[in-house]
């Protein structure tokens, strides 16, 4: 028994039909400013889990417009501010099937947003396939047949054990990091092709990039070089002159003088910040002069200037909070008196009060001052508790690795930001307990602990385990 192409044919129509991808990017905007990694800067595990979830749900949504032969169902998971409390709430979408009006209704029900306003439905068709020999029997859906191909190819459950998987995967992992290193042996000349030729101090990247994507970044700063007029070029060398280059999201001039270029922002975008930077530069005594102001004002609080942030901004920010504090005259002893030997990050008005993984406390620059004075009072010595516990804990982390890497002769350990301390340090304890078959096969290896819920060698030939591996 078959299905007629024709046949084959309406049902991929049905599926891929109902709704156009325009509608459900449309439709998906609340959900999407809900969870989207750049409202949770200030917790980078919770932006780190929500960016490569959010990837996973943009690809297989992609995939629906036209629907993927290929397309595997999975599941993803976000963090969202709870509206009841001030913690977060996690919340699991299941993408399965090839109904995108489906997929949008779980979205939005999952963050308990309103799904009123949605101009279609869930079109929930079945049909029934009629076999050559006039046989007529009833299946499912294409969503169904999709599933249960997936199903029926996918050999077995994840395997998380770790000598199981290095039985298979070391050799792979061997010869990867040989590709690799040549690779990487390339991008150095580029950079130092680069630095030369500008005579940059250093080039960074602030994201985890793949290398291709690092060396297309160096081709473009080249070509933009290149296709400048001598005007243009010549402001290029002045802002490059000595400085430090770096790669990552927006384009900018950073706290510390850098030079931020966005990858997602054409060469125009870049040609604008180096032309700002000769009147941003000056603005660095000022904002190290506000800063201490500040420090002065919140009774000598260390204020934290991230040298990755955008130096307009975040002079702009603490002007603001400075002016604000000062206007409460009365409230000043109590701002000085709560704030000592805290760590202050000033952040956008956007944001709110908070106290980060690491201690530090979030103050917005527009925030209502007895707000803060409050805050401060109750939270200020909770902080510097918190922070003594963290950096305790990142020693302890440091020295497991250390020790992790001497044991089993280790290239590298690295691990995702979506982890606790705690967590970590148990995982690279048993990493340093395993037996001696899982010794000799990590021997000579380089190894991340990722999200990921499998075993598996990334293109650089490092061994991504997850936290859990037995």
């Amino acid at each position: 028994m078959f299905t007629s192409p024709s046949k084959q044919k309406s049902l991929w129509e049905i599926s891929k039909r109902c709704i156009s991808s325009n509608e459900v990017a449309q439709a998906l905007r609340p959900f999407l400013f809900l969870v989207h990694p750049d409202k949770y800067a200030k917790f980078p595990e919770i932006q780190t889990q929500n960016e490569k979830s959010l990837q996973i749900f943009n690809g297989y949504m992609n995939d629906l417009f036209p629907v993927s032969p290929s397309l595997k169902p999975t599941k993803v998971s976000f963090s969202i501010a709870d509206k009841q409390s001030t913690t977060f709430r996690k919340i699991n979408i299941n993408l399965t099937g090839t109904d995108p009006a489906k997929i949008v209704r779980d979205a939005l029900e999952s963050c308990e947003l309103s799904t009123s306003e949605l101009k279609f439905k869930d079109t929930g068709i079945r049909s029934t396939r009629t076999g050559s020999g006039g046989l007529g029997f009833t299946t499912s859906n294409v969503e169904e047949d999709l599933l249960r191909s997936y199903l029926k190819r996918k050999k077995a459950t994840v395997i998380t054990n770790l000598y199981d998987s290095l039985t298979n995967k070391r050799d792979e992992a061997m010869r990867k990091t040989r590709e690799a290193k040549s690779l990487l042996v390339s991008i150095k000349d580029d950079i130092s092709d680069l630095k030369y030729r500008t005579q940059l101090k250093d080039v960074v990247w602030q994201m985890a990039w793949e290398e291709s994507h690092m060396r297309r970044c160096i081709s473009n700063v080249n070509r933009m070089i290149d296709q400048a007029t001598p005007e243009t070029r010549t402001v290029i060398e002045k802002a490059f002159f000595k400085n430090v280059l770096r790669f990552g999201r927006g384009s900018f001039i950073c706290c510390d003088g850098s030079i931020q270029l966005g990858a997602d922002h054409v060469p125009e975008q870049w040609e604008n910040v180096c032309q700002e930077y000769q009147i941003r530069k000056r603005q660095i005594p000022l904002l190290k002069e506000t800063a201490k102001q500040l420090e002065q004002t919140f009774g000598g609080a260390q204020i934290l200037l991230p040298h990755f942030k955008g130096l307009a901004q975040t002079l702009t920010q603490l002007q603001t909070l400075t002016v604000r504090v000062w206007k409460k005259e009365a409230l000043l002893r109590r701002v000085e008196d709560s704030a000592k030997n805290s760590m202050l990050e000033i952040v956008t008005s956007y944001d709110e009060l908070a106290i980060g993984l690491d201690g530090r406390l979030y103050i917005p620059c527009n925030v209502d001052v007895p707000s803060l004075v409050q805050f401060l009072e109750e939270n200020s010595k909770k902080a510097i508790e918190i922070n003594q516990q963290m950096h305790h804990l990142i020693n302890e982390l440091e020295f497991a690795r250390d020790e992790c890497i001497k044991e089993l002769k280790l290239t590298g350990l690295r691990w995702e930001q979506a982890f606790t301390p705690e967590a970590l340090i148990q995982c690279v304890y048993r990493l340093t307990h395993c037996s001696d078959d899982v010794r000799n096969l990590v021997s000579g290896l380089s190894i991340v602990i990722s999200a990921s819920p499998s075993i598996y060698v990334t293109s650089d030939g490092t061994l991504s385990i997850p936290l859990n591996w037995s």
